[in-house]
């Protein structure tokens, strides 16, 4: 085992790196959010050791005698009992969660009830198995892999075997960070840069010329929520800007007898009309008949406007 000296210096060491990187109210307003978008943050602050020799989830073999690093864990995580984490080799538990080059975090020397993963010695080589005593007292070591069942044997604690030490009961199971190819990241980007050049380029004054040409056209306050839909189908306006839409609409119409309000458009922002208009459909729609139609080709009219050639629009 590592040292009281070095533990003590690994903790040191961390916390001379967060007083240089992160102030103590930086920390505090960093949980803050993740707490307000439903996660549970834990400081890792505790030191426990990572032998890094791997502990086969197959046939057992020497763990070696590596010195382990001190890795910091959140303190609520860990037992009463001493614990360590080592790392996993092999597939044999592939089953229960875990997999070649995971880290387990184990408790040290507590008695282990049937179901329990465990890490044992066998004549000094170590494995990764589920714990299990049958009805007569004996003892046994399975594996969790039904795909190569005939790899990965059972394992029975008899007399046969001598200095058989349960090394301790795993707890957790630690994944390591996944990192995704650059191949597939630059090919997520290719697409994602084709889709920005497709979306249409609405200028502000583009916007504000139809908001002109189509008040004309517009008695009724509520329609000014197929102007505003469509605005949004063609990116004018993001998704729920209803007050930024209103606003503007007040900006060019200041003198319009129905200028929109926030509240109507949300009003109407319901079942289909809650979707771009191309997937308006009359038969879940908050209107029917004639009103339906009529902001459908309101809505139609606006992506018209808002998309067609500045010579074209010019001539209107």
């Amino acid at each position: 085992m590592q040292s009281f000296d070095l533990i003590q210096k690994s903790r040191q060491d961390y916390e001379k790196t967060l007083t240089k990187e992160m102030t103590e109210e930086e920390l505090k307003e960093i949980t803050a959010l993740l707490e307000r978008q439903g996660w549970s943050p834990m400081l890792c602050d505790t030191p426990v050791p990572l032998y890094d020799t791997p502990v086969h989830a197959g046939n057992p073999v020497e763990p070696g005698s590596i010195p382990p690093d001190m890795v910091l864990v959140p303190k609520a995580l860990l037992a009463t009992q001493p614990q360590m984490m080592v790392r996993v080799k092999g597939n044999s538990m592939v089953d229960a969660g875990i997999e070649d080059g995971d880290v387990v975090k184990m408790t040290l020397d507590t008695t282990p009830r049937d179901g329990d993963i465990v890490v044992v010695a066998i004549d000094s080589e170590c494995t990764v198995k589920s714990y299990y005593e049958d009805d007569e007292g004996q003892r046994w070591l399975v594996p969790q892999n039904k795909a190569e069942s005939e790899r990965y044997k059972v394992i029975r604690l008899d007399d046969e075997l001598v200095n058989v030490h349960l090394c301790g009961v795993v707890d957790e199971v630690l994944k390591p960070l996944p990192r995704v190819s650059s191949r597939v990241l630059r090919s997520a980007v290719a697409k994602a840069k084709k889709l920005y050049e497709e979306e249409p380029k609405v200028s502000g004054q583009r916007v504000a010329a139809v908001i002109r040409l189509l008040g004309k056209e517009i008695k009724i306050q509520r329609h000014w929520y197929a102007v505003c839909r469509g605005m949004m189908d063609v990116c004018a306006f993001g998704e729920d800007e209803y007050d930024i839409f209103c606003t503007r609409v007040a900006e060019v119409l200041p003198a319009h007898k129905h200028l929109p309000r926030v509240d109507e458009m949300q009003a109407m922002a319901v079942e289909s009309f809650a979707k771009p208009i191309v997937k308006w459909d009359e038969g879940r729609s908050p209107v029917k008949g004639a009103r339906f139609r009529a902001y459908k080709r309101l809505g139609e009219r606006t992506i018209q406007l808002l998309t067609m050639k500045e010579e074209a629009f010019q001539s209107i």
